[in-house]
């Protein structure tokens, strides 16, 4: 027999509605659903006065801004932190979510500049990548930019060079640039007088947005990992005289105040404000003394021109 309690609990258990099980595309859809109402909320958050903004523990990861202002040639402010941001992709026009981590890594990791920002979904992505390898020729670019990559590893010989100098009249940018890089891992004499010659030739040009300007970034930049103290004195009078020459600023960055002492007397009697307003940011970098930034700080703050003092601020 079964007790009267039994029974009850038993009939009990026949009543109550059993779990709803989900697939796993509706419990991937909550998922992205619930991620992206914290990513909204978090964005809310950070838009509140600082004094009142209320910290989460999730959705926020710490930015190095010192190997940002390593990769990155721009004016406005460094990120202190990332933190998730909704978007909307550009091809399937669903909303998804940027998360900090994932900027963390497109930031720091593969050195995307600071104001690129997601455009696409991981699906769209994967989707636009099996099309372009379908495609004959599709992995083409890719191919060949690993094939440059390749050849800096190694010290260059007759052949080396003549794969380069190809690659460098490419009709695909990317690949020129990635040939441009190879020079800089070779950091040779003629590589260094190669790379001399394509920022030469950038500097004369008017066009923005042009392959000579589009060489001149990518050269600065390999010079920037190769460049020897005798050609110090030739960056600096380029990175003084071209604001597009940003990269150029990390080996001059290295140098003593014994070598800026004579370059501040020197522009200071030039009087060029646009050389006197850049040549801060190359000094506020110097590993000079405190008391000698301060010397150089306040010499700048008496400029009579407020945009040079603005540099120094």
């Amino acid at each position: 027999m079964v007790a009267l309690g039994d029974a009850q609990d038993e009939r009990g258990d026949e009543t109550r509605a059993k779990p709803v099980s989900k697939s796993g595309k509706q419990r991937r859809e909550e998922i992205k659903r619930k991620r992206l109402e914290r990513a909204q909320r978090l964005q809310e958050r950070l838009r509140a006065p600082s004094h009142a903004r209320a910290w989460p523990d999730a959705g926020i990861e710490p930015a190095d801004r010192e190997l940002l202002a390593r990769y990155n040639n721009t004016y406005g402010a460094l990120p202190e932190y990332y933190a998730d941001r909704p978007f909307v992709c550009r091809d399937c026009g669903e909303e998804h979510v940027w998360t900090a981590k994932q900027q963390k890594w497109w930031y720091e990791v593969a050195h995307g500049h600071i104001d690129s920002t997601a455009v696409r979904c991981t699906s769209c992505r994967r989707k636009r990548r099996a099309a372009s390898d379908a495609h004959p020729g599709g992995r083409l670019v890719s191919e060949l930019c690993a094939r440059m990559r390749a050849l800096g590893d190694a010290a260059p010989d007759a052949a080396a060079w003549d794969e380069i100098e190809r690659a460098l009249s490419s009709k695909w940018w990317g690949v020129r640039v990635t040939a441009i890089a190879t020079l800089g891992c070779w950091g040779d004499a003629r590589a260094l007088a190669r790379l001399k010659d394509i920022v030469e030739t950038g500097l004369v040009s008017d066009r923005w947005g042009d392959w000579a300007h589009e060489a001149l970034k990518a050269a600065t930049k390999a010079l920037a990992e190769c460049l020897p103290e005798s050609e110090t004195s030739w960056a600096l009078e380029v990175w003084l005289g071209f604001r597009y020459a940003g990269d150029l600023i990390r080996p001059l960055s290295r140098q003593p105040a014994s070598f800026w002492d004579p370059v501040v007397t020197r522009e200071w009697r030039r009087n060029d404000a646009d050389r006197l307003q850049r040549l801060p940011w190359a000094l506020s970098r110097s590993p000079a003394s405190q008391a000698c930034q301060q010397q150089w700080r306040t010499l700048f703050m008496g400029h009579p021109l407020a945009r040079v003092r603005q540099a120094v601020e």
